[in-house]
């Protein structure tokens, strides 16, 4: 021990992403969408050769289907190439949305530094520096889309008794999903294992530290539910069990949701200033895909929620163009209220609101999505604050109807 050695640890490149529907609502970053993924790739390739580390991890999720297009491939192959130019090592998992073998085909033949880790048995490699072994890397991949074996504890009971320091590079999820390879911290953290390189989660996190727990998050943001900054982690180790983490940014496009209280605004101007100080405020060098959620017991609720989606949706993009580049508005979301009297509804807001509540409690839409996805796979996950969204317009659009109902009484 004592020779010291940093790897990157990325995962969920999800080259060949689609961003399907946005090119054709946000007609300025047509061409630019499907290039993200590769830039977000290559910006990875050049942090790994800038930061001369000894080898690269990627935890699984290369490519975004089990089918990947032949240009995703090639793409993915010319920074494999460019690492094998620096002497990278690459080692490799398959992940749930580029099972082996369907998502690797022959055809695209992979340089010779690239180490894969494939489905069934876990793979040992080992790490040498100046003569020494420094740390053995344990990996195994995914043959299907749904993988109910725990892989994490399989690779860390294949890692017992293994020289140098304990690395597991593992396509897991820790966070819920029972159909791709699950697991818990708790059964990881009873297993020898250093350092735990994570893919899956979309969201870089830290789960836990001495040992490492890590999800790098993904490369590159696939839609407005993966806002901010996204990258991967360089790895230092001093040879003595000692590790320090650095974060190192390789998305191109960000997304991001602001929120925008139109209690106050007396007309749309006042809501167009809101608006764009709220963009405004937000400080990137990347472009910026952004979702604005309009909320606020308003007297323009009627307006915004009636009024042409189109034109609304263009008025907003050219104040903000105004003042911002590089700004593109992704969604609008009317969470809006009228201030109407109590006595010209049927249902008083209070018993809307206590309904409301009583259906996010019992997480009436949450299991009903979920006993689709039992039956449809392919549907994807939905985040909470999403399941919330939709209880929320739900109920501000039965308060509208029901109101004009007591009117017309």
């Amino acid at each position: 021990m004592g020779n010291r050695f940093r790897f990157l640890h990325c995962a969920d490149l999800h080259i060949g992403s689609a961003f399907t529907g946005l090119s054709r609502r946000i007609p300025a970053l047509d061409g630019t969408l499907s290039k993200t993924p590769f830039l977000a790739w290559h910006n990875t390739v050049e942090t790994a050769i800038g930061e001369k580390v000894d080898f690269l991890l990627i935890a699984g999720d290369c490519f975004d289907r089990s089918a990947p297009s032949l240009q995703g491939r090639l793409e993915f192959k010319k920074g494999l190439e460019k690492l094998n130019d620096a002497h990278i090592p690459v080692l490799v998992c398959s992940g749930n949305h580029d099972p082996w073998p369907q998502a690797w085909s022959k055809s695209v033949k992979l340089p010779e530094n690239v180490i894969f880790f494939h489905p069934g048995e876990v793979k040992l490699h080992s790490v040498c520096k100046s003569g020494e072994i420094v740390a053995t890397v344990g990996g195994i991949g995914h043959d299907s889309l749904n993988v109910l074996e725990n892989l994490a504890v399989k690779t860390g009971e294949a890692l017992k008794g293994a020289p140098g320091m304990h690395i597991a590079c593992v396509h897991a999820n820790l966070c819920g999903d029972l159909h791709a390879a699950p697991a818990s911290a708790a059964e990881l953290l009873a297993l020898p294992v250093d350092y735990w390189a994570l893919g899956h989660v979309h969201s870089r996190r830290i789960l836990h530290e001495k040992p490492y727990i890590v999800y790098s998050g993904c490369t590159q943001g696939k839609d407005i539910h993966e806002p901010g900054v996204q990258g991967c982690y360089v790895v230092d180790c001093d040879g003595f069990g000692g590790i320090e983490m650095t974060f190192h940014p390789t998305s191109v496009l960000e997304f991001q949701t602001f929120e925008v209280n139109t209690g106050s605004c007396t007309n749309l101007d006042e809501m167009l200033t809101k608006t764009v100080e709220a963009v405004s405020k937000y400080k990137t060098e990347n472009d910026l895909l952004f979702r604005l959620k309009l909320t606020g017991v308003s007297t323009l609720d009627s307006e915004l929620r009636f009024c042409n989606g189109e034109e609304l949706r263009d008025m907003i993009q050219h104040a903000v163009d105004l003042s911002c580049s590089g700004a593109y508005l992704e969604e609008i979301v009317i969470l809006t209220r009228t201030p109407l009297p109590p006595e010209t509804a049927l249902v008083q807001i209070a018993e809307l609101e206590a309904a409301e509540k009583e259906i996010a409690e019992e997480k009436v839409l949450e299991s009903v999505y979920e006993e689709m996805r039992t039956v449809f796979r392919e549907l994807p996950v939905i985040r909470q604050e999403r399941f919330e969204e939709l209880r929320k317009e739900g109920s501000a659009l039965l308060a509208e109807l029901l109101t004009h109902q007591g009117a017309k009484k």
